[in-house]
């Protein structure tokens, strides 16, 4: 008898993928973006978040501070995929000390300092945000920063 083999993702693959199908539900006009929280010693999903306006709140595309003002991010009403994931696994009390993240596109300043005091140790994006200081400010708080940056995972990130 035959083997049959499956062609499935990796783990990261897979995880990268559902940051990516998270971020399909982003109410944000200007950025789509999607986070994934895993047990890396179960590769469990602790929690997920995608970026848009607060519970309750008029969805940021029919109130888009941001567009309308010209930009600045202290109008913008959108809360970051990255503190949506956490808030969601204080909020159920799961903790994500030791946690990966996996996320369509590198943090902010801000939510680098959030993933750090949250006890995240490594974060796996599908591209950078154009903020270096934020990969400096994850990588000096002991976060390991991997991008993928194109279509195929690097072998890097292959697993079993």
């Amino acid at each position: 008898m035959s083997e049959i083999i499956i062609d499935r993702p990796s783990w990261d693959e897979y995880f990268l993928n559902l940051a990516k199908a998270t971020s399909k539900r982003s109410t944000c006009p200007s950025r789509k973006v999607g986070s994934v929280i895993i047990n890396p010693e179960t590769n469990q999903v602790i929690s997920m978040g995608y970026n848009g306006s607060p519970r309750g709140t008029a969805h940021c595309g029919s109130e888009c501070l941001t567009r309308e003002s010209g930009g600045g991010w202290r109008k913008c009403r959108a809360i970051h995929a990255e503190l949506n994931a956490v808030v969601s696994a204080a909020m159920n009390g799961v903790s994500t000390n030791g946690a990966t993240m996996y996320l369509t596109t590198t943090p902010c300043v801000f939510c680098s300092r959030i993933l750090i005091n949250a006890g995240i140790k490594k974060v796996i994006a599908l591209t950078f945000y154009p903020q270096m200081e934020a990969i400096e400010l994850l990588q000096e708080g002991g976060i390991d920063v991997y991008v993928v940056e194109g279509d195929t995972i690097p072998p890097i990130f292959m697993e079993a």
